[in-house]
């Protein structure tokens, strides 16, 4: 018998496919916008103005200060921008990063806009928005912060290096494997995130192998975007990979990459039924190990210790982990988090 459960299904339009890109305009006309503002980095400006050519006529200017963590100054530069050109909309480009200053601008200004995505972090399926890093940060949950529309291309991806893509493949991974058993799943969460988790550990290999190969990055984007479909309130893999990219200044998604199997590994025995279907989607005799090993077979650092952190930080790490509300299914003691830190930064496999 399946329990009783609740399911909210967040109100973001989704347009995927390849050529996607193509409904820009009618997407823009859906949601009566004209006068747009296009948010970017620096580094892609140029072909964010490419992609936006569609509504070229409805364009009120760039504004490319997207950078990594949402720095302050970039919010408060495109808030500024989006008052002083008097947009009715906007269009973000890119991938978490840009998304998660999009997201606080829209909190901010309520003003809608169309996410076109570009990575895999899954950023724009989340009501919750982000400014600034570690003691410095502001954060918020509002459902105004979600596009509109957001746009799935996977033809946008194919230029997206491939140990960028791998990483930022985990992160959409971490995701879908916490959604197992948070204290806040449920059936229809469990379906998508395994089938998220198939996806991707199917597919990222192929990325990794032949980056252009437009078959394998299409299935990674759509496992990407059913991992961000539902977000498990903050577990240990967020709460550790969190805190530790954010005081260490460490990669965002190869910091997740990194922590997920050692949380996993951490929950096994307090979460069976999630560990099999780990297990099932990825082929896996042990759920740890298969995330252990998918990491290592896509290239990426299996330890913090390869990302730049000093082994003088974990003892840091852990007070700052320790101070996290964490909900899941094992409960977790200080030397717990030694212990999973510890094993996280050497990069040694998942022992618990």
């Amino acid at each position: 018998m399946i329990s009783p459960f609740t399911y909210h299904s967040e109100p973001v339009r989704i347009v995927f496919g390849a050529g996607a890109i193509g409904a820009l305009r009618a997407e823009a006309d859906v949601h009566k916008l004209s006068r747009l503002l296009v948010l970017c980095s620096k580094s892609r400006a140029d072909i964010a103005r490419r992609v936006t050519a569609a509504i070229a006529d409805r364009c009120a200017g760039v504004c490319d200060v997207a950078a990594p963590n949402m720095p302050r100054d970039a919010f408060e530069r495109i808030v500024a921008d989006l008052k002083r050109r008097n947009a009715d909309g906007f269009v973000v480009f890119g991938g978490g990063s840009p998304i998660g200053l999009a997201k606080a601008a829209a909190a901010a200004t309520k003003i809608p806009y169309i996410a076109i995505v570009t990575t895999y972090s899954g950023s724009e399926m989340a009501a919750r928005w982000f400014v600034g890093v570690a003691d410095n940060r502001v954060s918020g949950k509002d459902r105004a912060c979600l596009p509109a529309t957001a746009i799935y291309d996977p033809e946008l991806t194919l230029d997206l290096p491939a140990r960028v893509s791998a990483a930022s493949g985990m992160n959409a991974m971490a995701h879908a494997v916490e959604s197992l058993y948070g204290i806040d799943t449920n059936p229809v969460v469990q379906a998508m995130a395994e089938e998220a988790i198939a996806k991707l550990g199917s597919s990222l290999p192929r990325v990794v192998a032949e980056p252009r190969d437009l078959a394998a990055r299409s299935e990674a984007l759509y496992g990407a975007w059913l991992a961000a479909n539902f977000r498990a309130e903050v577990g240990l893999e967020h709460a550790v990979a969190q805190r530790v990219r954010q005081w260490f200044n460490l990669d965002h998604a190869h910091t997740h990459a990194v922590v997920t199997p050692y949380a996993i590994g951490f929950n096994s025995a307090a979460a069976p039924q999630a560990m099999a279907r780990i297990r099932r989607a990825l082929g896996a005799t042990d759920a740890a190990r298969g995330l252990y090993d998918l990491n290592a077979r896509l290239g990426l650092p299996t330890g913090l210790k390869g990302l730049g952190m000093r082994e003088a930080d974990i003892a840091k790490a852990v007070e700052i982990v320790a101070a996290a509300k964490i909900g899941h299914p094992r409960p977790v003691t200080r030397a717990d988090l030694a212990e999973i830190i510890r094993q996280a930064y050497f990069g040694e496999p998942p022992s618990f």
